[in-house]
């Protein structure tokens, strides 16, 4: 997973997982990216269904920045990607 820009700083990954747009969330919060990506794939995996949508965040300093975002429709979008 890219941190471009965040090594050395306190970083909050939270992955959230919405089973419709706007509905009820699950979500969990982790300090190492790695876990964070790994929960997003697994996630990805075991719910990865219609209507449901996935999201990765890194916050730092109280800046959030998308990483990376799933719907059905939409497919896999990784931020900064070309």
């Amino acid at each position: 997973m890219d941190n471009t820009g965040l090594e050395g700083k306190d970083v909050e990954h939270e992955v959230v997982l919405r089973f419709r747009p706007g509905g009820p969330a699950i979500f969990g919060v982790w300090s190492r990216p790695e876990v964070a990506d790994a929960k997003f794939l697994e996630w990805l995996g075991t719910h990865g269904q219609p209507g449901a949508v996935l999201t990765l965040t890194a916050t730092t300093g109280g800046e959030r920045r998308p990483v990376k975002s799933w719907t059905h429709k939409g497919g896999l979008q990784v931020a900064g990607a070309a």
